[in-house]
């Protein structure tokens, strides 16, 4: 599996003052999370949102590969990738709330 540097990607991006497509996206599923935290509590709704995603990437690394085979040879680095990503994503977004606590909570 081809791996991006999403890192290099977003300075590109914010670089031309462009917002990167998958940030909007990003904002609807948010959106939408939020709705689900209305009518749920967080960890249920943070939970769905984990599984939906989990799911819909093994889709996206399954429909990718073409066959089982090729699928059963590229899974180990497709988890590796993508877990790597999860982990810089949450990260980043952790330290940001960390930076911004003040701010994001004085509700």
């Amino acid at each position: 599996m081809a791996e991006n540097n999403m890192a290099d990607n977003q300075a590109a991006d914010v670089a031309s003052n462009e917002v990167p497509a998958f940030l909007h996206i990003a904002d609807r599923f948010i959106a939408l999370a939020n709705a689900q935290a209305q009518e749920n509590d967080l960890p249920t709704a943070s939970a769905g949102f984990l599984y939906a995603n989990a799911r819909f990437t093994a889709f996206l690394v399954a429909s990718q590969c073409g066959t089982a085979e090729a699928l059963e040879t590229e899974k180990a680095a497709a988890i590796e990738y993508f877990v790597n990503q999860y982990a810089q994503a949450l990260t980043s977004n952790i330290t940001d709330y960390q930076k911004n606590f003040a701010q994001y909570f004085s509700k």
